[in-house]
């Protein structure tokens, strides 16, 4: 999830200003063509305050997308450039570079410290010898930042990670400890629906999933995180055409070049057809996400595993052959390479 983006604005001095950008449809009265524009006097768990002269505009967490900073360094815009394009190691040095270049803006340097523990949270979930650098760099921002605006997130990719580890136990204290933070209950109720289905408890999960799906926006990025996760746990309880038919629904709603959305919605479409024993669909399916969404680095390696492992079952031992070498080739340190060796 960006939150910093794109130079500080160049021109006249009037023009010079921190810039709020929020969510469709905010209820933030003060904004204009869906931003705050200002100087911003302070931030939190709660709120990001803004002084548009002798104005004082709050901003709720929830109603916030993203934050431009005025004087923000380049390096930060060419992180995310290098980021964008799957060069997570890259993007750790310039958003560290960025730390250095805004020593003196200490809002700035927050987000930037954010950033990097995020992006190398990012890069774990593909590599997972980084997992405990991941951990110790979101453990250290919550510990010096422990009311920051990113403490939400921070918390949200904590989850993500120790989930990754198996440790559930650590997994639910961070769900928690989220789920106590302003505009974040409903992100945190999604977050331990998934966990409920990790652990093989997928009536719960789904119970939960239902209220949260109804509850959210149409076709919200919370909602979306809702329906896969329903889906998933729908296809744990062997229910595969309820779950593939949420799933098609989702591919539906949203555009096809939107890689966040599809490359996962592919994949866990594949996992359904998969699980009910329909080889040749969960391929076309896997094949959706590595031929049309590779930029997303936790999704494609998913698939070409999976393409790998489908390929051999259909007798095509060459074709799988040649998908394993370009996942090793790809992604030399993903955890899916771990998956060739389990029975």
């Amino acid at each position: 999830m960006a939150v910093l983006v794109g130079f500080a604005s160049v021109g006249i001095p009037s023009i010079f200003a921190d810039e709020v950008v929020l969510v469709p449809a905010t209820t933030v009265k003060q904004a204009i063509g869906g931003k705050v524009r200002g100087q911003i006097v302070s931030e939190s768990s709660e709120e990001v305050v803004v002084q548009l002269g002798g104005t004082t505009v709050r901003v709720p967490i929830d109603q916030i997308a993203s934050v431009k900073y005025d004087g923000q360094p380049a390096s930060i815009q060419l992180a995310e450039i290098r980021e964008s394009a799957g060069q997570y190691t890259e993007a750790v040095e310039l958003l560290r570079k960025a730390a250095v270049d805004a020593a003196n803006k200490p809002l700035i340097v927050q987000a930037v410290l954010f950033r990097e523990a995020e992006v190398l949270a990012e890069l774990a979930l593909i590599e997972p010898q980084r997992l405990d650098e991941a951990t110790d760099k979101l453990r250290k921002f919550l510990t010096t930042y422990p009311t920051s605006r990113h403490a939400g997130p921070a918390r949200s990719m904590l989850a993500r990670i120790y989930v990754q580890k198996g440790d559930y136990a650590s997994a639910g204290r961070e769900i928690t400890e989220l789920g106590k933070l302003p505009g974040a209950a409903e992100g945190a109720a999604v977050l331990k629906a998934t966990l409920l289905s990790k652990q093989g408890k997928y009536e719960e999960a789904i119970a939960e999933l239902d209220r949260l799906i109804a509850k959210f926006p149409k076709n919200s990025a919370d909602q979306r995180s809702a329906q896969l996760a329903k889906a998933q746990s729908l296809a744990g309880l062997k229910r595969f055409d309820q779950a593939e038919a949420i799933v098609r629904e989702l591919i539906q709603a949203n555009a096809a070049e939107n890689a966040a959305v599809q490359a996962p919605a592919y994949n866990t479409l594949g996992d359904c057809m998969r699980e009910a024993n329909r080889p040749k669909d969960a391929l076309i399916a896997y094949l959706h996400t590595d031929l049309l969404y590779s930029k997303n680095k936790e999704e494609h390696p998913r698939a070409l595993y999976q393409i790998s492992q489908l390929f051999r079952k259909l007798k095509q031992d060459s074709r799988a052959d040649e998908v394993m070498q370009r996942l090793k080739q790809d992604y030399p340190r993903s955890p899916w390479l771990n998956e060739i060796s389990k029975p």
